[in-house]
């Protein structure tokens, strides 16, 4: 175990610390908005600009990883959300808040696609899963923990940006400093939702509704909580980070026990159960706390882990089109979804109420089970023999692609110049030595990166649509 986690260990403790911050802010913006009075719909606009964002990071970061090697891409990214975080205090007009939100989803998306593709270079068929599980567990804990940092300080102040600031900056420390070798530059992986799509419909439409519905409660959660009369200090931020403390608890339960029918029922079975938690959640008046809390993460466990389902049913019928593609579509069927979920939210608050935060989603989910079950009287379930088991890394909506299983050189989709070799010691070492010798060594030289082509032609394997640059052939993300 000590072997398998040696050399990624500054890598998860700069994914910590980055998970702080984002959590913390992820909860104080909302909190301090309404602090200052913002609008619902300048609210709702700032959250979506942020997965705006996030969807496009994923699609130009790894030009940037290109160009100047993971390293100095994760220092860029770190630096640039770390100053958004202190903007947000300096400068308290909902505008600017939109633009700061913008280019903190850039950096988000940014630092998961290098971080999950950095440690795509330590792991293998062997030990994959329980390299990507710890990071998704290292993941969820940091982020619910950053949630209820909020409770320290009054969220309009200067202290807590302060705070997310600090701890974001402090992130890049670790990498900086570590001694594993870069991985060839990262994979840029070419979008094809038309072919997705066609391959399962029923996971993209979820992802979809499902990122509307996630969007939504991430967004307004701890503002509920404050329209239902609770402390915006000490009670708002824990009942946000009880919605994602459901999801964690109910997630691997849920998804291992889909392997053993078709994901589609359970998926159906959760929406159901999703929205009349949802609203339940609208009739409670002048309860107690912690009877709010429960029905919270009852809520989180049914919602939070449908995109997990949606996706492991996706990959289950992607072996023909490749999981990375797959991925690809997930992501930015996710992503879209999550930008509209909160501006449309926002607008239905305005005119019905703070309830239309979970009215909203139960309308959403009663159309995702009216769709599951049209699709599961028109379509067969995959049959067990054909199925994935249940792949926490590559299923948590933690906002990353990862497939599940990394590449291999006898994939139809990748292929090998005749020049490259893995990396070794010997290398790393060699590149030291000339480094040392006042010979430049430019990023990425270690180690000839492999080419891959995803998108390459069904009835010819050799023809590609793109040849990109893997990460030493194994995963990659969008």
């Amino acid at each position: 175990m000590a072997k398998i986690f040696a050399p990624i260990t500054s890598l998860l403790i700069s994914v910590t610390l980055l998970l702080l911050g984002h959590g913390l802010q992820s909860t104080l913006i909302p909190l301090a908005s309404r602090a200052y009075q913002f609008s619902d719909l300048l609210i709702g606009l700032a959250a979506s600009a942020y997965f705006s964002g996030f969807v496009l990071g994923g699609i130009i970061t790894p030009h940037v990883v290109v160009r100047a090697g993971h390293i100095r891409g994760f220092a860029v990214m770190v630096s640039s959300m770390s100053a958004a975080a202190l903007l947000h205090p300096m400068v308290t007009e909902a505008h600017a808040w939109i633009l700061f939100r913008f280019i903190t989803g850039f950096c988000v998306s940014g630092l998961y696609l290098i971080i999950e593709s950095w440690l795509n270079e330590f792991a293998d068929n062997t030990n994959r899963g329980i390299v990507m599980s710890a990071y998704i567990i290292v993941n969820y804990a940091a982020f619910t923990t950053g949630q209820l940092m909020v409770t320290l300080a009054r969220p309009e102040g200067f202290y807590l940006f302060a705070i997310a600031s600090i701890i974001i900056s402090v992130a890049v420390m670790p990498v900086a400093m570590t001694k594993s070798a870069q991985p060839a530059p990262i994979a840029i992986v070419k979008l094809d939702l038309r072919r997705v799509f066609k391959t399962s419909q029923a996971a993209i439409i979820s992802a979809f509704l499902i990122g509307v519905v996630l969007g939504s409660h991430l967004t307004f959660a701890p503002i509920y909580a404050v329209e239902k009369g609770y402390n915006p200090l000490t009670q708002a931020p824990v009942f946000a980070a009880m919605l994602g403390l459901g999801g964690i608890i109910s997630q691997w339960p849920l998804g291992r026990f889909s392997d053993r029918m078709d994901r589609r029922i359970v998926l159906l079975v959760i929406s159901i159960l999703g929205g009349i938690a949802s609203v339940s959640i609208t009739l409670l008046h002048d309860v107690p706390f912690y009877q709010f809390l429960i029905l919270g993460a009852v809520i989180g466990a049914l919602t939070q882990p449908a995109y997990s389902l949606a996706a492991a049913h996706g990959y289950d019928n992607a072996k023909e089109s490749g999981y990375v593609r797959m991925a690809a579509g997930l992501l930015v069927s996710y992503g879209l979804g999550s930008a509209i979920g909160p501006s449309a939210t926002s607008v239905l608050m305005r005119y019905f109420g703070p309830d239309a935060l979970f009215l909203f989603p139960t309308v959403l989910l009663a159309t995702l089970s009216i769709y599951l079950v049209i699709r599961i009287r028109q379509k067969d379930p995959v049959r067990d023999s054909q199925k994935e088991d249940f792949d926490l890394a590559a299923t948590a909506a933690a906002l990353g692609v990862v497939s599940p299983e990394v590449f291999s050189e006898e994939d139809r989709f990748v292929v090998v110049p005749d020049e490259w070799e893995p990396s070794d010691d010997g290398a790393s070492e060699k590149a030291e030595t000339e480094a040392e010798n006042g010979e430049e060594v430019l990023p990425g030289e270690e180690a000839k990166p492999q080419e891959t082509a995803i998108g390459a032609d069904d009835n010819n394997p050799d023809a590609k649509d793109e040849t990109i640059a893997d990460t030493a052939g194994k995963d990659s993300q969008v």
